[in-house]
């Protein structure tokens, strides 16, 4: 079930999400939030740089893994805009964060895309494989 308290930190996803979309980016945001409630980092999307391993999902992993416990990061939400990618759910993994809350998930998202006729991605995700 998704409380009243997972909804505060998804709107502050979208709110996100909108700062990369002002910036010229693609409209993803996230946040990681401990167990007792605290919000320890956020962030948005950053690859309209070129570099597209700038997902906020990723970044959040990198600065759990630097900056908490083992302990910690299993205890911890990542609440996200938008289902994570093959690379976010790999580093998230990889990490051994807690529990992943998101927006919208990825078929919504191929489904959208198809909708105003933007080309798929270069990276397949789950959904777009399994379909292959």
């Amino acid at each position: 079930m998704i409380s009243e308290i997972d909804l505060k930190h998804l709107r502050r996803c979208v709110e996100l999400a909108e700062t990369a979309l002002e910036k010229g980016d693609q409209p993803f945001g996230s946040v990681l939030v401990s167990a007792e409630g605290e919000v320890l980092a956020e962030d948005h999307n950053r690859i309209a740089g070129g570099d597209h391993t700038q997902h906020p999902e990723f970044a959040l992993a990198r600065w759990a893994a630097a900056n908490l416990t083992p302990a910690g990061r299993r205890k911890a939400t990542v609440y996200t805009s938008g289902e994570h990618c093959p690379m976010c759910a790999a580093a998230h993994g990889w990490v051994d964060l807690g529990r992943i809350v998101y927006v919208s998930s990825s078929k919504q998202l191929v489904q959208w895309l198809e909708e105003i006729g933007v080309e798929p991605s270069r990276v397949r995700n789950l959904l777009r494989a399994a379909q292959q």
